[in-house]
């Protein structure tokens, strides 16, 4: 009897960590994986809006699967001339955003609020779209000018012209990767600013969680675990070709070098997929949006897990 098709919608399929799922060398047993474009089985969510999902009651849970993490200090982009030396002085200045429950904004917004001590209501917040957000009493988030282009670009140029003085998004600012003079990183060694975060508050964030419908757990109690273990055999892939005996990265010298230094600094299972290594992120994770006001109340996030993967032993 062939085995039962697992449709799996990935929101990064480039990402090493689904890079063996999708060539194969990761295998998910008992199912054969289906790319899925529309409906699928399971599926790579945005933490963000997944909590949303949950507070709505959506059909769907989770695995302890995180294969996309970013610290996102780095992520808080400002205009050269805002007059912007800190955290602290994004009050009272022009903030944009892509929409307020996009992940990496959570945890950006976390950090600037719980670590810097920034006032989120003291700034102003224009979103891309600003509909459908229902930030906390006192902070308030007006629409984005119009303009042309996708949200990045918009987001990118008004920066550049001085009409925001400064931009929290999920990706890095083409005029920030082009080096141009006009902009910067608030934080200008944002790998120090990092590291000492993560030393200070052990918090890792996630930016995706692999999510399955709950039909179909329901129909194949056993395809949690399957996944889970698969989403573990293609982690190990991942980090093979960086730091193996044939890495496949070959413009980056020294990964390996720096794969070491993160263990150092983070442990040995840093990219843990399980519940228990991840406690501190996902207790920071829901805190936060309860305070940002994505959530009526603070979530429980060890329901958001099927408990026979959260129970499963190993990272």
């Amino acid at each position: 009897m062939p085995n039962p098709k697992l449709r799996f919608r990935f929101f990064e399929p480039d990402v090493d960590t689904n890079l063996p799922l999708i060539d194969g060398a990761a295998k998910i047993q008992g199912f054969d994986l289906e790319r899925a474009s529309g409906e699928a089985d399971a599926w790579e969510q945005g933490f963000g809006a997944l909590m949303g999902l949950m507070v709505a009651g959506a059909p769907c849970i989770c695995i302890p699967a995180f294969p996309n993490r970013k610290f996102r200090l780095s992520y808080i982009q400002v205009n050269s001339a805002a007059a912007i030396a800190s955290a602290k002085d994004l009050e009272g200045k022009r903030v944009g955003i892509p929409q307020w429950n996009n992940t990496a904004g959570v945890w950006a917004r976390g950090a600037l609020q719980n670590y810097y001590h920034v006032d989120l209501g003291r700034i102003d917040w224009l979103a891309v779209k600003p509909e459908g957000a229902s930030p906390p009493s006192g902070v308030r988030i007006r629409p984005l000018p119009a303009g042309d282009g996708p949200g990045d670009e918009r987001l990118d140029a008004l920066l550049l012209a001085g009409e925001l003085d400064a931009v929290i998004g999920p990706n890095v600012l083409r005029s920030i990767t082009r080096r141009d003079p006009r902009v910067r990183r608030l934080f200008a060694d944002y790998k120090a600013e990092e590291q000492t975060y993560f030393k200070q508050t052990g918090i890792f964030p996630i930016s995706h969680v692999i999510t399955m419908n709950k039909a179909f757990v329901q129909q194949y109690p056993e395809a949690p675990v399957a996944l889970l273990q698969a989403y573990r055999d293609a982690r190990d892939v991942a980090f093979d070709r960086i730091e193996g005996s044939d890495p496949v990265i070959l413009t980056i010298s020294w990964a390996s070098a720096l794969m070491a230094e993160q263990r150092a600094l983070m442990g040995d299972h840093y990219w843990a997929y399980n519940v228990e290594d991840n406690r501190r992120s996902l207790e920071a994770i829901v805190q936060f949006a309860y305070q940002q006001g994505l959530t009526p109340a603070k979530l429980n996030y060890e329901s958001f897990f099927v408990p026979d993967a959260a129970a499963l032993p190993g990272h």
